[in-house]
C-alpha cells in the first residue's frame, strides 16, 4: 500500500516532487482520474501522486476537490501526505491545506518549507526569494491567472487559511535540528497547526526534516518538493534499500570543476570526502591515507545520494606538482599516475566495501577513468549516450563493476552544472535498483 500521498494543484508540479522520490527508489504513480483509482491499483506501489488541478478555480471549489482526494486515498497505511505547492506562491495553498488536515489525524502538524534550493527558490526571514529577487518583483508575479503581490509568505497563508501561522525563522534552522524541534514543539503547544520555516540549501532542508521526526508528531509537508523528498527519506521504512547511489572519483583541479562540484555540495545530500595529495603520492603514508578516506566514505551511505573522493575543494588545496616532482626525484607525469592511482584504489575500496549500494560511477579527467577502470579490471566501456559535449555516458564490462552505468567527463568540460547534470543522469538509471542494508 502506498506510504506517501502528493497531492498538489497541478499536474508539472506533482511529477516534479515525485521523481525525487522516484530517485529514492519510491514506486510513484501519477493519477490523472481519482474515479479510476482504485486499491488494487495502488497495492504495489509506495507513493501515489495526483493534481486536483485547482490552481486556478474558486477557494471554495479547491478545497472541494482536496477533500474528495484525501477521503478517497488517504488511510492509516499512509505515513506522509505532502500539500504539493507551487513554489512561487501561486494557487489556493491555504483552503488546500485546510481540506488535507481536515482529513489527517487531530494533532498533524503542516510544516512549510516553500524552498527549492536547486531552482533558485530559497526562504529569508519569511520573504520568498527566486534567484536573489523577492518574489514580488520577478515576471511571476505578474500572471494574468494568479498574479502575486507579496513575497512575504507567513501572513499570504495565514489569510487564506484565516487561521494563525508560525514562522521559524533561518537564524534557528542554523543552529540545526534540536533548535527547529524546539521551536515546532513551542507551537504545538500553543495550538498552531501550520508553520512556516525558513530554509536556504538542501542541507538546511534535512535538518528541519531531521527535526520533524524527532518531535514525533504526525506531519503534513507542504512544500514544492526537497522537504517531502527528505522527510520521506526520515519517516518511510523501507523492507529493501533502493535507490543506488552514485560514486564520484574526481582529479581534476580546474577551477571549473570545483564550482561544478560546488553545484553537486548545493543540490544532492552528499559524502565528499577530500583526500590529501601529499600523503595520496608519498609511499609512507599512502596506506594509511586510503584507509581513512574509504573509511570516512563508507559511514552511514544511506543517508546520502552522492558519494565521492576528490582532491580540492578549494584552489588553496591545489598543489604544484612540479616542484613535488623535482623535490622527489621524478616527473610530473610520474606524480599524476600517482594520484590517479591512488583514488581508483579508492574507488575500488568503496565499491568492495558497500557492495551493491553504489550503481554508478562518475569520473572526472581522463587519466582517472583510465585508472579507475584498470582497478575494476574492466576490458573496457560499452558506449551508450552523450549527456553533454564530452560527458560520455557507458557500462562497463568485465572485472569487478561488470555492467555497471559509468559517466566520464573532462575536467575543463561544461558549465558549473556539468556534474550535476551527469549524476541526475546516472541517479535516473538507478532509481529503481535495489541492494541489501548494511548492519
Amino acid at each position: 500500500m502506498p506510504k506517501v500521498l502528493i497531492v498538489g494543484d497541478d499536474m508539472t508540479g506533482v511529477n516534479s516532487s515525485a521523481v525525487l522520490l522516484s530517485r529514492q527508489g519510491l514506486r510513484c504513480a501519477t493519477f490523472f482520474d481519482l474515479d479510476l483509482y482504485t486499491p488494487e491499483e495502488g497495492k504495489n506501489l509506495d507513493v501515489v501522486v495526483v493534481s486536483t488541478d485547482s490552481r486556478s478555480i474558486a477557494a471554495q471549489e479547491a478545497y472541494d476537490r482536496v477533500d474528495k482526494a484525501m477521503k478517497k486515498l488517504y488511510d492509516s497505511s499512509v505515513q506522509l501526505v505532502n500539500k504539493r505547492m507551487d513554489s512561487t506562491l501561486r494557487g489556493n495553498i491555504g483552503p488546500e491545506l485546510k481540506a488535507i488536515l481536515d482529513n489527517v489525524p487531530k494533532g498533524t502538524m503542516a510544516l512549510m518549507v516553500p524552498v527549492f534550493p536547486t531552482s533558485g527558490r530559497v526562504c529569508i526571514g519569511g520573504y520568498l526569494m527566486v534567484n536573489q529577487v523577492p518574489l514580488e518583483q520577478t515576471i511571476v508575479a505578474k500572471d494574468p491567472k494568479n498574479p502575486i503581490t507579496t513575497s512575504k509568505v507567513v501572513p499570504l497563508v495565514a489569510q487564506q487559511l484565516d487561521e494563525p501561522v508560525g514562522f521559524i525563522e533561518l537564524s534557528t534552522v542554523l543552529q540545526g535540528s534540536e533548535a527547529v524541534k524546539k521551536a515546532i514543539l513551542q507551537y504545538n503547544d500553543e495550538g498552531v497547526r501550520v508553520v512556516v520555516i525558513d530554509a536556504t540549501t538542501n542541507e538546511t532542508v534535512a535538518d528541519i526534516a531531521k527535526a520533524a521526526k524527532a518531535t514525533g508528531l504526525p506531519i503534513v509537508a507542504v512544500d514544492p518538493g526537497p522537504f517531502t523528498s527528505a522527510m520521506t527519506a526520515e519517516v518511510v521504512e523501507m523492507e529493501e534499500a533502493r535507490g543506488q547511489k552514485v560514486f564520484l572519483t574526481v582529479g581534476s583541479v580546474s577551477d571549473n570543476t570545483r564550482r561544478q562540484m560546488e553545484d553537486i555540495r548545493l543540490k544532492y545530500a552528499h559524502h565528499l570526502v577530500n583526500v590529501s595529495v601529499l600523503d595520496l603520492i608519498d609511499d609512507a603514508n599512502r596506506e594509511a591515507e586510503i584507509e581513512r578516506v574509504v573509511q570516512e566514505i563508507c559511514v552511514n551511505p544511506d543517508a546520502y545520494e552522492v558519494l565521492g573522493v576528490t582532491t580540492t575543494c578549494w584552489e588553496c588545496d591545489v598543489i604544484d606538482l612540479g616542484k613535488v616532482a623535482a623535490e622527489q626525484g621524478t616527473t610530473q607525469d610520474e606524480i599524476s599516475q600517482r594520484i590517479s592511482k591512488g583514488l581508483a584504489r579508492i574507488t575500488v575500496r568503496v565499491i568492495e566495501e558497500l557492495g551493491d549500494c553504489i550503481g554508478g560511477l562518475f569520473t572526472s579527467g581522463g587519466d582517472v577513468t583510465v585508472a579507475v577502470c584498470d582497478a575494476l579490471q574492466a576490458i573496457c566501456i560499452e558506449v551508450k549516450d552523450e549527456i553533454l559535449p564530452l560527458a560520455v555516458y557507458g557500462r562497463l564490462h568485465k572485472g569487478i563493476f561488470d555492467k555497471h552505468p559509468i559517466v566520464t567527463k573532462g575536467g575543463l568540460i561544461g558549465d558549473d552544472t556539468a556534474i550535476s547534470k551527469c549524476v541526475d543522469y546516472l541517479l535516473i538509471k538507478l532509481s529503481n535498483e535495489s541492494y541489501a542494508k548494511k548492519n
